[in-house]
This record gives C-alpha cells, structure tokens and sequence, in this order.
C-alpha cells in the first residue's frame, strides 16, 4: 500500500510539471511558435516595413542608428534605431502585428531613468521594439507617457496604425526602436520596404548633410 501511494504521488508530480511545461511552452512570451495572425497580414517574411512617424516635422533630430561597434559617427554600440520626437507627435506602427508586452525598465543612469517598452509580435520569429525614453528622473512621467498610448496588450495593429503620442521631458527624449529576429538584434535595414528605407536615409540626411552616415555599421 505505501508503494502504491508513493508511486501515486510519483505520477502525479510527473503529470504537474508535464503540464506545466505544456503550458509554459504555449503561452512564454519569448516562444512563438504557434503564433499566427491568420490573414490579418502577410507576415510570411518581413520586407515592407517603415519609419515609426506621420511626418518629418515630428522627428527633431538623428543622432543615432544601428552600430555593432564604436566605429560609427556616434562612437559607441547601438543595436537600434533612435527617433527623436517632439513632444505630444503621434507615433505609428513600423509593421502590423500584436501587442505583446507593455514593459517598465529602471534605467542607472541619472539623467534619463524611466522607461517603458511596447514589443510587437510581427510573426514567429521577429518582434519591433518601440522604447519611450521621456529623458526624466521623475517615475510619474513615465506614467504619463503610458497614459498617451493608444493601444493595450493583446491588441492587432495595422502598419501605419497610431500607438501612442510622445511624451518629451528633455530635448533627448527619443524612442529607442528594436528589430529582434529569433532573439537576436539586427539592423533594420532589410526588412524596410524601398520608400520605408528611402524616407529615413532622407531624414539622415537632413540632419547630417553631406556626412554620408548609414543607418548600420557593422
């Protein structure tokens, strides 16, 4: 009898985290493989996405993009694209997808502390990182930069979709803009569409005529 009980318990204990690894297999955020917007979009491969504003007007500055090293014009690594809005502009979809996460982040650095990321799922494999960085020391005003967005966790988006305005606390609040494919950063450069692509080299140049900057350094 005490065998049969403690094989009992045995199973049971396999079967609990059986199931708990089924579950966790479906629903981690960081696992997508049963991810499927259906025919929401063509999300067979990522070749058409744009820039993340309505205007050039909005957009103040660029003083960074892509780097995997300090050999670039900003001299440090940078996996990602900064947009530097001005404040209360809209901010739009790259490329449709869901909602995935709604995250905080605590930066250490003193001058621009408190984040907040929206990661949309485009497809199995790759996911666009939209992190409003308000440039403040004061948590409240992150609060209000969540207060501005337009959309909630679960939501589809449509490219080009409003998501949010930008909340600007200092002349270098920016969003930091992520393309991250299998877990991994990339340059962003071949999944925009050809006028996605021109637009933001036309907005480099704006700002750094004549310095014949890239958007990526490897």
């Amino acid at each position: 009898m005490k065998k049969k009980s403690i094989l009992f318990f045995f199973l049971l204990i396999v079967i609990i985290l059986g199931l708990g690894g089924i579950i966790y297999y479906f629903y981690n955020e960081e696992n997508s493989s049963f991810f499927n917007p259906g025919n929401r979009y063509d999300w067979s491969q990522l070749n058409y996405m744009d820039v993340i504003y309505e205007n050039q007007s909005d957009i103040q500055a660029w003083n960074e993009g892509y780097s995997e090293s300090d050999q670039c014009p900003w001299g440090f690594k940078h996996l990602g694209l900064d947009y530097f809005f001005k404040n209360g502009s809209n901010v739009i979809a790259a490329a449709p997808g869901q909602v995935q996460e709604i995250v905080d982040h605590d930066s250490t650095s003193q001058f621009n502390k408190y984040h907040v990321a929206i990661w949309i799922r485009f497809n199995e494999t790759i996911r666009l990182g939209y992190n409003f960085e308000p440039w403040s020391t004061n948590e409240s005003d992150r609060e209000k930069q969540r207060q501005m967005f337009k959309i909630e966790v679960g939501d589809w988006v449509s490219q080009g979709q409003v998501i949010a305005q930008f909340l600007e606390c200092n002349i270098s609040a920016h969003i930091h803009f992520d393309l991250v494919e299998n877990q991994e950063w990339y340059c962003p450069r071949k999944y925009f569409s050809t006028a996605g692509y021109n637009e933001i080299m036309n907005l480099i140049e704006f700002y750094h005529p004549g310095e014949n900057w890239q958007l990526c350094y490897s």
